[in-house]
């Protein structure tokens, strides 16, 4: 490594990281789940590891190759929060922040953690089938023990976003705004995915499957937000068949107030205040998403102490349980 490649790599940017800081010294709260501490630092200290993105075969490319991005997305970013709004974005911003959006998800550590324990689950598997010497399959554990999740994951960062891309522009784009008083946690691993729908057997934390969230903190007080456009479209159809219904004598009246607004929030791009109650439900989801650390600009963590309090296995958790966990 040469003496100008940056040592510190960092995860999380520093632009984003610098939103959720207070005063001038670009200080952030700090709450570590493993420890159940809490502490301040400063942003060039916080959600970096030395040589994070450092490739054997080549070196710092990744590091440099995010950094540009990061340069065109940052004023991006500036302008939603500044205005308040997403609805002066451009097609071509827009495509910016859904990769931004797409890689982010992808350079943290927790997808390396991810990596690593659907690797070591496959080898456990193995092992209890008694792999016979020689065979396919000891090929194929012998490949994965010899695989590197660093190395691994940075080969994925070349390719995959753009691959991924287009399911993040298919969905509805939103801007979220916390509720007078309140402040948006982010993390070690910020971008957070949710789905009220199960599917038996199956996990629904993929990108394309139904009912998807797929939520960004940028600053304490806004959130970017992706909503799946086929659940909105019934959503939207359900509204429309039932005002018919009612008009035709077929089905009484009922309060649809909620659906329309929402409706009409994501058609015209509005911003959206969340209730207290919303704004807990995406907290804690950054709680339950984060590798370590979770980032607050106010260092008020009473939520994820509570959190820690009843169910101490989020600190310890395995975090594959299906495939879709790590898209």
């Amino acid at each position: 490594m040469s003496q100008n490649e940056p040592k510190k790599q960092h995860y999380v940017p520093q632009f984003l990281l610098s939103n959720f800081t207070l005063g001038k010294k670009k200080r952030i709260n700090i709450f570590d789940i493993k420890t159940g501490k809490s502490f301040t630092s400063h942003v060039k200290d916080t959600g970096h590891e030395n040589n994070f993105y450092h490739h054997p075969l080549e070196g710092n490319q990744m590091e440099f190759d995010l950094g540009k991005l990061e340069t065109k997305v940052a004023p991006i970013v500036e302008s939603i929060i500044s205005k308040g709004t997403i609805e002066h974005l451009s097609d071509h911003e827009r495509k910016y922040i859904g990769l931004f959006t797409v890689v982010q998800m992808m350079r943290v550590n927790s997808l390396r953690e991810s990596l690593l324990e659907m690797s070591e689950l496959i080898i456990d598997k193995f092992k209890e089938d008694s792999v016979a010497p020689g065979s396919q399959a000891e090929e194929f554990l012998a490949s994965l023990l010899g695989q590197d999740a660093k190395t691994q994951s940075i080969d994925m960062l070349k390719q995959t976003p753009q691959e991924l891309l287009p399911y993040i522009l298919d969905k509805h784009f939103s801007l979220l705004k916390a509720p007078k008083g309140e402040s948006f946690y982010t993390s070690d691993n910020p971008i957070v995915k949710y789905n009220n729908q199960p599917r038996e057997h199956r996990g629904n934390l993929g990108l394309r499957v139904k009912g998807i969230e797929v939520h960004f903190p940028i600053s304490p007080k806004y959130c970017l937000s992706y909503l799946c456009s086929e659940l909105v479209e019934e959503i939207r159809q359900a509204v429309i068949q039932h005002q018919a219904s009612v008009v035709m004598g077929l089905a009484p009246p009922i309060d649809q107030t909620e659906a329309i607004n929402m409706l009409n929030q994501i058609d015209n791009m509005q911003t959206k205040e969340l209730t207290s109650a919303n704004m807990e439900h995406h907290n804690s989801l950054q709680v339950m998403h984060c590798s370590r650390f979770i980032y607050s600009n106010n260092g008020e963590f009473l939520l994820v102490k509570e959190m820690l309090e009843n169910n101490p296995s989020i600190a310890i958790r395995q975090r594959v349980m299906d495939g879709s966990k790590i898209f």
